[in-house]
């Protein structure tokens, strides 16, 4: 191990923000809540081109929930957080002296590495292979005053809105083309059928997907970093006026535009400066709650709700990976073969259901042991040194 490796290791378990943890968990429960009822339950295309997919007032409460509070708005704030995760480890690794380059090129590396498992032999929905370019992206700028990083996350967020980066998005028609064929095979596909579909998907129309989104990512990370290096998330309760504030201006903001959307496909009327409102819509909206969430988690909270919350943020890796594994098992056609046949209501308490088991197990998990199985062997990758797994304690 380098002297570097050494400099920059793990950070303590006394020294973790709980209330990042919290925040955590609470967004990878909406990934797996929006990834369950949008990719894994029906083709994502399907989705897109479909808003409701089956009648009942539960099933549509459902998708306007899902729409309007949960989707684009979980991946916001996981994106955000894993910004956060990189201020925190180029700070560690500045006030101890090392340069942090190598480390994070081998972390950034590694992750990678696992999204393209992910990606082809498991899920193709998948968002790490994006946050390890993403972080590989950030590693030129981690000298930048705060300031700096501040425009230049505006302004990656911005482009992304532009109609010129809108041309890396698939046509309509080849969606729903590709839609209506790729069904069938992952209802009742076999395993290396549906291998093939996927590593197909994900060439013609996940990585260019992925690719739309890369700006997105690239500056919520930026804001991220920048807001851990200002104190605000490092010391919430001093920044209390500033969180309360934020979260009233940018809730207000995101769901007025929200609601606008919703009301302008509703009513059937074609949105003034659509670009614009989706812009000030689904981020904002996203940070806002967070802040919010922030400025409740800034007074001292205790409560076994919280701590399982907590718990499964600390190994979201290890949780995400598994509900790709068990969904896929449910719904492909070399499992339970529920592709396509579900409709949102029951597919919801299938979600409630295996959150409610991930959250038990990850806090009955990290009692024993120090990392979840995937988070440990990143990190002794990343560190070149084997890490302590199990709890002496």
């Amino acid at each position: 191990m380098d002297a570097e490796s050494r400099v920059c290791a793990p950070v303590p378990e006394n020294e973790r923000q709980a209330a990042l943890d919290v925040l955590r968990g609470v967004a990878l429960f909406g990934v797996l809540w929006v990834n369950l009822l949008t990719e894994f339950r029906l083709s994502l295309f399907e989705h897109l081109f479909t808003f409701h997919t089956h009648p009942g007032i539960v099933n549509e409460w459902i998708d306007l929930v899902t729409t309007w509070l949960v989707e684009y708005k979980a991946f916001t704030v996981f994106s955000f957080l894993f910004g956060v995760g990189i201020g925190i480890q180029t700070e560690r690794k500045t006030l101890r002296g090392a340069r942090g380059s190598g480390f994070l090129l081998r972390r950034f590396a590694i992750l990678f590495i696992i999204g393209i498992v992910h990606m082809f032999l498991i899920w193709n929905g998948d968002i790490l292979c994006l946050y390890a370019i993403c972080g590989l992206l950030i590693i030129p700028f981690l000298r930048l005053p705060t300031w700096l990083l501040v425009c230049l996350g505006v302004a990656a967020i911005s482009f992304n809105f532009t109609p010129l980066f809108g041309a890396f998005l698939p046509s309509e028609k080849m969606m729903r083309v590709h839609a209506a064929s790729a069904t069938p095979i992952y209802a009742s596909g076999s395993f290396t059928e549906i291998l093939d579909l996927r590593r197909s998907e994900a060439w013609s129309f996940m990585i260019p997907l992925l690719t739309h989104a890369l700006p997105k990512t690239f500056g919520l990370m930026l804001l991220g970093m920048a807001t851990w290096r200002a104190g605000i998330l490092k010391r919430p309760a001093a920044h209390r006026r500033f969180l309360a504030i934020f979260f009233v201006v940018a809730t207000l903001v995101g769901a007025s535009a929200t609601s606008f959307i919703f009301w302008s496909a509703i009513v059937g009327k074609e949105l003034p400066a659509p670009v614009l409102v989706d812009a000030l819509s689904y981020i904002p909206l996203a940070l806002g709650l967070a802040s919010g969430l922030t400025l409740w988690l800034s007074y001292p909270r205790t409560g076994c709700f919280i701590d399982l919350l907590a718990a499964a943020g600390r190994m979201a890796l290890t949780n995400y990976l598994v509900q790709s594994i068990v969904f896929s098992l449910i719904f492909y056609g070399y499992g339970l073969q529920l592709f396509g046949k579900l409709s949102p209501a029951p597919t919801a308490i299938i979600g409630v259901a295996v959150f409610s088991f991930q959250l038990v197990v990850s806090i009955t998990w990290l009692r024993c042991f120090h990392f979840g199985p995937p988070e440990w062997l990143w990190r002794s990758l990343t560190y070149e040194s084997w890490q302590r797994m199990r709890r002496t304690e």
